[in-house]
């Protein structure tokens, strides 16, 4: 448990970089070019892990006809989830567009009922619920201050939770850096497919640019790999809520980076998301207990 927790604390503080990367980036590129950048350069994390783990035979490990399916499928919904969340980062707050993305979690525990057939039982529902609450007083949808940017990284958050599900549904005998390289391809191509259909690619300027779009790549290969490989580990529900660790983390990026400090706009929002996922790590070491 422990190890699976580190990694995916790496993991949040990895896409927490990522999202300061798409800021610095996204007034000169579009979003299609954007994921286009994340998900071909996102190889390198991948295959510097599987060199350093000796493990870069498995690459020729064959997938099944429904491995291959499942990799598809969590291709594009890593490639909305891309979409949505750049654009939440694009036009919010910072800050207020990482919180609102930490109801994944929520989204891990209500979807492993039908993706992997795990049983939830009250406690749990209750801090669903009391998640979901949390979003809808930052969002504020009743408000004049309401913007419908609030929404993307909420359904950024449902591509996320769906991906990072569906990886339990391959063999534990098969590498998660494996999955993720097969996942990865089919992304690239994808997001390619996306940025020729639905925009024109703007000339890459030499210099900052460059070590931001390699920046991008490597942390959004990192934070996949990682929440990949933690979520394997160990049942998604029980790990899900320490990606709440993220949400200081993001603060003070969000302070240093870009100078903005949303404090009116997420509490007590943000405590109220916060207690669900207490309530969810307090319901599994008191059953585990027992």
């Amino acid at each position: 448990m422990g190890k699976a927790v580190f990694i995916i604390l790496i993991g949040t503080m990895a896409f927490a970089f990522q999202g300061i990367v798409v800021r610095f980036l996204g007034n000169d590129y579009s979003l299609f070019q954007l994921a286009a950048f994340r998900n071909f350069l996102g190889f390198l994390p991948t295959v510097v892990f599987l060199i350093c783990t000796g493990s870069l035979a498995t690459i020729k490990m064959p997938l099944d006809r429904q491995g291959s399916i499942i990799c598809l499928v969590r291709a594009l919904l890593v490639n909305a989830a891309q979409l949505c969340l750049y654009s939440g980062y694009l036009n919010l707050e910072f800050a207020t567009a990482s919180t609102l993305l930490l109801v994944s979690p929520f989204f891990v525990t209500a979807l492993s009922i039908p993706v992997l057939g795990a049983k939830v039982g009250p406690w749990r529902w209750f801090a669903v619920l009391l998640g979901f609450a949390g979003i809808v007083m930052i969002m504020q949808p009743t408000s004049d201050i309401f913007s419908a940017f609030a929404v993307m990284p909420v359904l950024a958050a449902l591509g996320y939770a769906s991906s990072n599900l569906l990886a339990r549904k391959f063999p534990t005998t098969l590498p998660s850096a494996t999955i993720q390289l097969h996942t990865q391809g089919y992304s690239a191509l994808i997001s390619i497919l996306l940025l020729t259909i639905f925009s024109e690619p703007t000339p890459v300027a030499f210099g900052p640019d460059l070590a931001f779009i390699l920046a991008l790549g490597c942390f959004g290969g990192i934070g996949v790999l990682c929440l990949i490989s933690s979520y394997r580990m160990v049942q998604p529900s029980k790990l899900a809520p320490f990606e709440y660790f993220g949400m200081p983390f993001s603060l003070l990026l969000g302070w240093l980076f870009f100078d903005e400090v949303p404090f009116d706009k997420l509490f007590p929002g943000a405590l109220v998301i916060i207690a669900g996922g207490i309530i969810i790590i307090w319901r599994e070491r008191h059953f585990k207990s027992l």
